[in-house]
């Protein structure tokens, strides 16, 4: 998950992009905040999408060996997990609140596959071993990730910034 506050108070040394993020923040806050909301929600869902597949690489495929079934097994459907991987981006918070964030979350659509990746990630005393799915995804997508979402707020902003000088979007009056 990756969340952005509008009061753009960030945990610093995380990443090295971290006072380009700031910077941006208040460029964005500087916006009206509809206009804002939009292009950094825009922003975080292409700075997320490239982690699907990453996180479908990482989704053991379930009942399932390698090799051969044995004589009389039945087909198993194994990909429905591996479909189930989406990106959720939202704001909590009205667009007037200050203590109001955009957040992106990488992760499985609510359903009975979220509770399987629940059990697959963590384990189950029934014998389900851990595979910790979200870990190797993180240690391999999150340092992309950081570095991206500075270049994509950046096109989010330009774009952000000629939308408010058409006049296209100039919300209630």
């Amino acid at each position: 998950m990756i969340s952005l506050s509008w009061q753009s108070s960030f945990e610093p040394n995380t990443y090295d992009s971290n006072k380009v993020i700031q910077g941006l923040i208040a460029k964005y806050a500087a916006l009206p905040r509809h206009i804002a909301k939009k292009h950094l929600m825009a922003a975080m869902r292409r700075v997320m999408k490239p982690g699907i597949p990453i996180l479908r690489r990482n989704t053991p495929p379930l009942n399932t060996r390698r090799g051969r079934r044995k004589a009389g097994e039945k087909k198993r459907s194994t990909g429905a997990l591996r479909r189930a991987v989406t990106v959720r981006t939202g704001q909590t918070g009205k667009n007037g609140d200050f203590n109001s964030f955009v957040w992106g979350v990488l992760g499985y659509k609510a359903s009975f596959e979220s509770r399987k990746a629940i059990w697959l990630q963590f384990g189950t005393s029934g014998g389900v071993k851990a595979y910790q799915m979200m870990e190797k995804t993180l240690q391999e997508f999150g340092p992309v990730a950081a570095e991206k979402l500075a270049a994509e707020m950046a096109v989010g902003l330009e774009k952000a910034a000629a939308e408010l000088a058409s006049g296209k979007n100039p919300g209630r009056v």
